[in-house]
């Protein structure tokens, strides 16, 4: 990236409009947070995903919202909080990690901290049991990406910049609301600029100059609702409510399965050497060799999140668990996720248990 350095320095500069601030040149490749599904984040306000009490309380299984591998353990997000699966080939059950953790959406390592995108920005250990710092910055995070010394972070009121040790910056405040009035729910940089997927105010780009919204001329509101982006040279990957895009830096063309013309609400992307993996809220589609399938045995399910593993591409669903892609193995059930549940024969003894002190007998039950 070799832009990525004086576009750092213009967005701080840009964030701190009376500080002149002097980048050091950025020679590092940024780690791209693993993207999560859109969830019912994206709703409007009058929706239920809007209701405090709405996620999480009345729900049997938590429903899963990222998921990425670090340092060889599963990391498993939730709305309901953060899970640890130890490896791979084990088959105990995730290992929750207690915390007020809620609207869990996107999962950050960085440096020796590990950042968690929900209800406000937090900043855990690298065991993700500690939570070293609560960020307030008004607002609920959807997306991260590293940049430069500091992470830049999509919210429901505008992208941020944040940053714990400012060091040379000494100029700069730690957050500091770069482009506002929007939700920012989408981020992924290119090998020349900043692309910001937004929910409900378009695509924009960002060259280390100035802004520019980017729509198509044939229906200029098909980017109005960005839920996804994966840039992997030479595309850019716009997933939206409707439709998935792929753009090779000179036109843009929407994909479709054959002869389809069916839509497909996009919920996360990620590309790999042999394809690219595009969840929706209704199955699993691969596109490769320049052709786009959908992906037999995730019909009806919807995809939260991919990552690289071990084992290949694991598909994260958000109700129905973390299988392989290869060979459709599950790593991951949704019962192991609810601590509650335990299995069957705990179930009933403990019923059974609730009967004996209630102390209800035969001629107390109706027929």
């Amino acid at each position: 990236m070799n832009k990525q350095g004086s576009l750092a320095a213009i967005i701080v500069i840009s964030l701190i409009g009376f500080c002149v601030v002097i980048f050091a040149s950025l020679k590092k490749k940024p780690r791209i947070v693993e993207k999560s599904a859109i969830a019912d984040i994206y709703a409007v306000p009058e929706t239920a995903a809007f209701d405090e009490n709405f996620q999480g309380e009345n729900q049997a299984d938590p429903e899963i919202t990222a998921v990425l591998m670090d340092e060889g353990r599963l990391v498993i997000g939730t709305n309901k909080g953060v899970y640890i699966m130890p490896a791979l080939n084990e088959e105990e059950r995730p290992e929750e990690r207690k915390s007020a953790i809620t609207y869990l959406n996107a999962i950050l390592p960085f440096n020796e901290s590990r950042y968690v995108g929900a209800d406000c920005l937090y900043r855990l250990d690298n065991n993700y049991a500690t939570t070293l710092d609560r960020i307030e910055l008004g607002s609920r995070v959807y997306d991260m990406i590293q940049f430069g010394e500091g992470l830049l972070v999509g919210t429901d009121v505008g992208l941020w910049y944040h940053c714990d040790d400012i060091g040379y910056f000494e100029s700069c405040p730690f957050d500091t609301l770069f482009k506002d009035g929007m939700a920012v729910t989408a981020l992924v940089e290119d090998r020349g600029g900043l692309w910001v997927g937004t929910h409900g105010d378009g695509l924009y780009y960002f060259d280390g100059q100035k802004w520019r919204e980017r729509f198509l001329d044939r229906d200029t509101s098909m980017f109005d609702y960005v839920n996804a982006l994966e840039y992997v040279y030479p595309f850019l990957w716009v997933g939206t409510d409707e439709a998935v895009f792929r753009y090779d830096g000179g036109k843009w063309a929407q994909m479709f399965i054959a002869d389809s013309s069916e839509y497909y609400d996009i919920t996360t992307i990620m590309t790999t050497p042999a394809a690219t993996y595009i969840g929706t809220t209704s199955g699993l589609l691969r596109f490769a060799g320049d052709s786009l399938k959908m992906v037999e045995g995730y019909e009806g399910m919807e995809i939260a999140a991919f990552c690289r593993s071990e084992k290949g591409v694991l598909v994260a669903t958000r109700n129905n668990g973390i299988f392989t892609f290869n060979g459709r193995e599950e790593i991951v059930s949704p019962e192991q996720l609810n601590p509650a549940i335990d299995d069957g024969e705990d179930i009933d003894n403990s019923l059974a248990e609730t009967v004996f002190d209630l102390n209800i007998g035969d001629n107390d039950i109706e027929p």
